[in-house]
């Protein structure tokens, strides 16, 4: 997480001190090995379209807790991966699951200790949980970390989706909450080029239900759109997903 060098809150130090196993109920190993397998297979789904063909790109993954993101990248070839977390328990676990370039780091420290550069900056399910002005800053200091046409690249929970408050209330150390206006503007703000933002994945493994949730998901979205007609307004700024996912050029 990112936080250290503008002071910790309270709640904070009582949050993340456990966080994966306070926050996620998983405290079985079985349990959490599954979860970890689970991200991998989604987070390239999600993330291919993100990731450049050349697989000598280096790639951090700020916040990148149990190392699923960089295991999932490793898996499709991309060898040049480094992942930080401020979590000593999930880097611990990073560890036991075979991640070895994973360490305990604060961004600020990291970026000034090693002036290293990268190509693509991830920051998955982290930038919610920042206030509105260390996002800002969280921003500018990624910005400085990239190498000239490097991107970033966030997902974060998605304030136009319905049940909106059950992504961005089901943790208590959530801060920012965006929707595809409010993210490009901040991108656009601090000096991002070539701003996206996209669907996050949807997706249950087992095909039956797959299928259900495609059938009903198109019904939702065009019911939804038929809201913003009848008020006037139009979907092309809108995404529906629960998540969103943020991309922006150096």
């Amino acid at each position: 997480m990112f936080a250290k060098q503008l002071g910790m809150q309270n709640y904070r130090k009582t949050l993340y001190q456990n966080y994966y196993s306070t926050h996620s109920g998983k405290s079985d190993k079985a349990v959490q090995l599954q979860h970890f397998n689970q991200q991998v297979r989604y987070f390239k789904r999600e993330f291919k379209q993100q990731l450049p063909a050349d697989k000598q790109i280096t790639i951090l993954d700020v916040g990148c807790g149990t190392g699923s993101l960089i295991q999932a990248l490793n898996e499709m070839g991309y060898a040049n991966t480094t992942g930080i977390d401020l979590s000593e328990e999930q880097v611990a676990m990073a560890h036991e699951f075979g991640v070895t370039s994973v360490a305990q780091a604060d961004l600020h420290d990291f970026l000034a200790s090693s002036n290293a550069k990268f190509d693509v900056i991830f920051a998955v399910d982290l930038i919610e949980h920042l206030t509105k002005d260390e996002l800002v800053d969280f921003l500018t200091r990624l910005k400085d970390g990239l190498n000239d046409g490097g991107k970033v690249v966030f997902r974060t929970p998605n304030m136009d989706t319905p049940l909106a408050s059950v992504f961005a209330f089901a943790d208590f150390t959530h801060e920012v909450f965006l929707n595809k206006s409010s993210a490009m503007q901040i991108m656009q703000a601090t000096g991002y080029t070539h701003v996206e933002v996209t669907e996050g994945i949807v997706f249950i493994e087992n095909p039956v239900k797959e299928l259900m949730r495609k059938l009903g998901w198109s019904m939702t979205k065009f019911c939804l759109k038929l809201q913003l007609f009848f008020t006037a307004r139009t979907w092309d700024e809108v995404v529906f997903t629960p998540n969103i996912v943020i991309s922006g050029k150096k």
